[in-house]
Order: C-alpha cells, then sequence, then structure tokens
C-alpha cells in the first residue's frame, strides 16, 4: 500500500487536532466519544472496553510520540479509522516512557478485511518511522494538511 492510498481511510470528521484530554483513559474515552457523536459506533462503552483490553495486554504507545489504539470486533462493521493530535503530549504509558502527541485510533471488523486492516497499520507504522514526516504529523493542525502530509 502507497502513502497516497492512506488517503481514503482518512476523513475530516474522524480528525481531532486538539484533544483536550491529558490521560491515557481519558484521551481514548474523548475518541470514543467523538466516534459515537458522529454516529459511526452504537456502543461506546462496549469500543471503550475492548481498548481498555487491548492496552493492558500492553501499551499501543509506541514510542516517538505515537500510539495506535486498536481493535477488532464483529461489532464494529467497517474500517474505522481517527486521527488525534495532542500539542503537549500526553503520558501513555509508551514504550520509551516519552509523551504521546499523535494518535490512530482502528477499529476494524473481526470478520472480514483482516488484510486491509494489517496493511494499514503497516503503513501508518512506515510512515511515522520517517523522521521527517513524524515531525510533521506533529504540527499538522487541519484536515487539509493532514491529506497533504499523506500524499492526497
Amino acid at each position: 500500500m502507497e502513502t497516497s492510498k492512506l488517503v481514503p481511510f482518512f476523513q475530516e470528521k474522524l480528525c481531532l487536532f486538539h484533544l483536550r484530554s491529558r490521560k491515557k483513559m481519558s484521551v481514548l474515552q474523548e475518541m470514543v466519544r467523538h466516534l459515537a457523536e458522529q454516529k459511526l459506533i452504537s456502543d461506546g462503552h462496549f469500543i471503550m472496553e475492548m481498548l481498555k483490553n487491548r492496552e493492558s495486554l500492553g501499551s499501543t504507545g509506541l514510542g516517538n510520540g505515537v500510539a495506535f489504539p486498536h481493535g477488532r470486533s464483529l461489532a464494529i462493521k467497517k474500517l474505522i479509522v481517527l486521527f488525534a493530535r495532542s500539542a503537549g503530549g500526553i503520558d501513555f504509558d509508551s514504550l520509551d516512557g516519552k509523551p504521546t502527541k499523535i494518535f490512530f485510533l482502528i477499529l476494524a471488523p473481526s470478520d472480514k478485511g483482516a488484510e486491509v486492516y494489517l496493511a494499514l497499520l503497516s503503513q501508518l507504522i512506515g510512515l511515522v518511522q520517517k523522521p521527517a514526516e513524524l515531525k510533521k504529523l506533529t504540527e499538522v493542525t487541519d484536515y487539509k494538511s493532514l491529506i497533504e502530509l499523506l500524499g492526497g
């Protein structure tokens, strides 16, 4: 999957450029609440529990200021990607112990589309491993800039 193929997975209504929350669970809750407000999930409590369970296995804060909270469930009907940014960063129990500024919340059906889900995750991880691209991500403040960065 080329970087430009990432663009279709991102919607303006699923971008939070100024997270208000400052703690790990409240950040997850803020993102889940946003998905519920957008009518993309019907049971925010269930999704929150799924994300908490995933985090209990090990933090999805991979380091370098980036986290990939994610989960798969039959309750999710189609792949959802939410981009969120915290200018100051938050303690997300990241593997490197540094504040997390960029979040890619990825929810996918567990019964279909595993290849697309894994390819998307792989492509995003590849993107954030490039220092110049990562720096741009931490500075992006609007949808147009995000899409340009993703190759749109």
